[in-house]
């Protein structure tokens, strides 16, 4: 999720489009004072196509039973993109709750309880990304020019050159400096080499298979032979953490 100075992107999923008005506007009053992106989708198959073709949310507001596609299957696709998505399940049937579990879904509501219930779900978000943010950020730029990037915003940081590049969710910046240098101003424990010229974030990992890493951006990056034993070790520990 993106800083609080920029823009939180939110998407609601729900066929029931005077249902999905009223949640779109309980969100904005609760985050008045915050940028929001929020988009209403009438059923599944839009969201899951614009996610094959990279689109992401930071967190996702889900009906269940809809057509075309549902919203539990719907979570699995997110899930399988982006392992540290917010995903919270508004439906009007009890019996999905063990599923949205599984998921691992940040929160299961009844339609009927969304009054009563919206704002504690809002809370727990806010309380957690902001304890979560309050003191990550890295500084990065070139000459006079310098950009303050949350560093669970970055993607991967590449060498480029005599830059490091830093591939964030919403932009990109360069930093006139080795890799290895930004590399030791860096949290040890949440980020990681994979060849000797990348850097990856941890936490916006959605999949590491054989010798591919793929972020949350949707790029597919390589890990060499050399680094491949030191970043699974790396890449356990911090699963074990989270």
């Amino acid at each position: 999720m993106n800083n609080e100075n920029s823009c939180y992107q939110i998407a609601v999923v729900d066929d029931d489009e005077l249902f999905a008005g009223k949640i779109v506007n309980r969100i904005r009053e609760y985050w008045n004072r915050k940028k929001l992106a929020v988009k209403i989708y009438p059923d599944g198959k839009d969201l899951a196509d614009g996610l094959k073709r990279g689109l992401w949310y930071d967190i996702y507001f889900l009906d269940i039973e809809m057509p075309e596609i549902n919203g539990l299957k719907l979570a699995e696709s997110i899930m399988e993109l982006s392992a540290q998505a917010c995903i919270v399940f508004i439906t009007s049937y009890e019996r999905y709750a063990l599923q949205s579990i599984k998921i691992d879904a940040f929160y299961y509501i009844l339609k009927e309880e969304s009054d009563r219930k919206l704002k504690t779900v809002l809370d727990k978000i806010s309380r957690e990304e902001s304890g979560r943010r309050r003191t990550r950020c890295f500084l990065a730029g070139k000459g006079s020019a310098y950009e303050k990037i949350c560093l669970d915003d970055i993607y991967y940081i590449e060498r480029n050159g005599k830059d490091a590049v830093f591939n964030c969710n919403n932009a990109r910046y360069a930093e006139r400096k080795p890799l290895k240098t930004v590399f030791s101003e860096l949290p040890e424990t949440d980020f990681a080499y994979i060849n000797s010229g990348q850097i990856v974030n941890l936490m916006r990992i959605a999949k590491f298979q054989k010798d591919e890493v793929k972020p949350d951006s949707g790029t597919v990056l390589h890990c060499s032979r050399r680094m491949k034993k030191d970043f699974e070790a790396k890449m356990l520990a911090f699963r074990e953490r989270l």
